[in-house]
């Protein structure tokens, strides 16, 4: 952008149309003072073309004038036959004083231009940014009537300038809005200014945007404020990625602590199965040794160690390690058929309905399993509604073409506060005897072991929907390796060695084993001895020992031993085992906690395979 020229530049140059009236004024009045009768004494008329040169806002021109002057006025007294009189001396003084008040006025004239000029190119400058900032620049008047729209407001809003000048601001504003706005008006009318983070406004289109607005006084040259400047931003991008971005946080948080309280629960139900398989094997051990009564006692003992076993199981699901078969099931299929149990779970004052997608919704997954979220999340709804209401099961297609089971209720709802923890094990907000805090931690081992993500959107007084998306059913089912049970099977004199760092889980075992027929060798972890396993037929190991691994200290027993059948047992998942250690199909693992009719079919089942003597 070219500087703008100062106006006294313009008006100093020599062909200033003042400097120019000057010199004419000035020759002019010398031609009637020479043609003059001298006794009139004119030629001192000539300092008015002085003062005429001031106008010019130019200090030499002024000189040059002064001088010009002052010589024809001499020249012309002199002609007249004045030299040296009083009369010539007094206006030639004259002439002579007009010189510098003329020069000082033209002076301050000339930087009187030179402020106006410079103030005119800042307002100008101003002006020029205010018009091409992208940002709204909006001037109102102190009643709220809009004095300056640029145009960065009528690209935010929609408006063009001539349409909103003379207009009430009141007219982008969401009706809700008036009061915080009027409010902030007379804040900033009183001399203060105000800053908004976050506010809404309409478009001439009607869509509602967010903005942040820093608002000032304008004031005039005695300090009153006669106006108000606002400058607006559209930050609905902004929040818009801001939210994405801290639900994304959310959710990476809300992973991590799922799955730090997964491996914790993993490793509870692993200490869990052990201590399980004391107590029911030690139980049965007791059977035939009590009266009836305390044969009672210890039905009641294996009925809390099985309960006990199926709240393990729970863990292992929530921890995405307990093993399941899937297959392609028709979440639409699910839903329907499972809509009359849910019916009969819910009561007669909560109302079901379920509406299914028009197409197929096929998902890869374990029947058994979705049919447990369905009851868990159902069972939910139902007590988040004591005085009845409505239950909504749906499903749907996704975006990227999987398959959406949504669970909605009328319910009392929950605050944010119970909503990040709701998945997490033994959380209930449930009295004591009414629940264990495993049924939606099950339900969330489920989705994310099937590939999928559950979410749940609720507040207080506004009911509960949760959401599970599925991937959709691609590709044959995948074989689930395990252990074929035959049956218990009496031994007839095999040798069997037991590896486990546990002494009851492993006294337990030599027992069962003896009392069925069976020889028992103890082995050691650190020092396996190889000389008792010339006629072993039967290695049973834990996997997870103390200072190695079952399948390690099994593979070094194999390289002296390569027919050495094994049937490895652990409380941990068979599926994490499996990949942790590398075991392929051929591998027998026996969960804990086991019964002795369990123990013993699996040890006959090894036995009678030829699989077990694969390296």
């Amino acid at each position: 952008m070219r500087p703008l020229r100062p106006a006294s530049e313009a008006s100093a140059g020599p062909r200033s149309p003042h400097l120019m009236v000057a010199f004419v004024t000035v020759t002019v009045l010398a031609v009637v003072s020479a043609l003059s009768p001298p006794h009139m004494l004119l030629f001192g008329m000539v300092a008015i073309g002085t003062a005429f040169a001031a106008a010019s806002a130019s200090p030499r021109g002024v000189l040059a004038v002064g001088c010009y002057a002052f010589a024809a006025a001499f020249a012309v007294s002199t002609w007249q036959g004045m030299l040296g009189t009083t009369d010539q001396i007094l206006r030639l003084l004259l002439v002579a004083a007009i010189i510098p008040i003329s020069w000082v006025i033209a002076a301050h004239l000339r930087l009187l231009l030179r402020e106006t000029a410079e103030a005119a190119g800042e307002r100008g400058m101003l002006a020029a940014i205010v018009e091409q900032a992208t940002d709204a620049i909006i001037v109102l008047h102190l009643d709220g009537t809009v004095l300056k729209w640029n145009a960065g407001a009528e690209n935010l809003y929609g408006y063009r300038a001539a349409e909103m000048v003379g207009e009430k601001f009141s007219r982008v504003l969401p009706p809700e809005r008036l009061p915080y706005y009027e409010r902030s008006l007379a804040e900033v009318t009183g001399g203060e200014n105000t800053i908004v983070d976050e506010a809404p406004r309409i478009r001439s289109d009607g869509t509602t945007f967010l903005v942040s607005i820093a608002s000032a006084p304008i004031r005039d040259e005695s300090g009153e404020v006669i106006a108000v400047a606002a400058t607006e931003r559209d930050i609905t991008a902004t929040k818009r990625r801001e939210t994405e971005e801290r639900q994304a946080l959310e959710r990476t948080a809300q992973a991590v602590r799922m799955e730090s309280l997964g491996q914790l629960a993993g490793g509870v139900a692993h200490d869990f199965n052990n201590l399980l398989a004391i107590i029911l094997n030690y139980a049965d051990f007791l059977t035939e040794e009590v009266t009836a009564d305390g044969r009672r006692d210890l039905d009641r003992i294996r009925d809390a160690a099985g309960r006990a076993r199926s709240l393990t199981s729970q863990l292992l699901l929530f921890a995405r390690q307990e093993p399941t078969q899937v297959e392609n099931v028709d979440l639409n299929e699910v839903v329907s058929s499972s809509s009359e149990l849910l019916s009969r779970s819910i009561g007669t004052n909560i109302r079901l309905v379920c509406r299914t997608h028009g197409q197929p919704l096929p998902v890869r997954a374990n029947r058994g399993r979705l049919d447990q979220i369905l009851l868990n999340l159902v069972i939910n709804a139902r007590d988040a509604m004591p005085d009845g209401g409505l239950v909504v099961v749906g499903t749907d297609r996704t975006a990227d073409g999987g398959a959406r089971l949504s669970v909605t209720d009328t319910g009392c709802g929950m605050t944010a506060e119970v909503r990040d923890r709701l998945f997490e094990p033994f959380f209930t907000t449930k009295p004591a005897d009414q629940g264990t805090g495993l049924g939606l931690a099950t339900v969330y081992g489920i989705v994310e072991d099937a590939g999928g993500h559950i979410g749940v959107e609720s507040s207080p007084g506004a009911g509960t929907t949760f959401t599970i998306e599925l991937p959709r059913a691609d590709g044959p089912a995948p074989e689930a390796a395990g252990t074929s049970v035959t049956g218990p099977s009496p031994g007839r004199g095999e040798h069997v060695v037991v590896l486990e760092d546990e002494d009851f889980v492993r006294d337990a075992v030599i027992r069962i084993l003896r009392e069925n027929g069976f020889r028992t060798t103890v082995l050691h972890e650190q020092d396996p001895a190889a000389a008792v396993l010339d006629d072993a037929a039967l290695l049973i190991a834990d996997i997870e020992l103390r200072h190695s691994s079952g399948p390690e200290v099994a593979a070094r027993l194999r390289r002296h031993h390569p027919g050495l059948r094994v049937l490895f047992m652990s409380g941990y998942s068979e599926r994490d085992l499996r990949d942790r250690y590398q075991l392929d199909g051929s591998a027998r693992i026996m969960p804990k906690p086991f019964t002795a009719v369990e123990l013993l079919a699996a040890v006959g089942d090894t036995l009678a395979s030829t699989a077990g003597r694969r390296g």
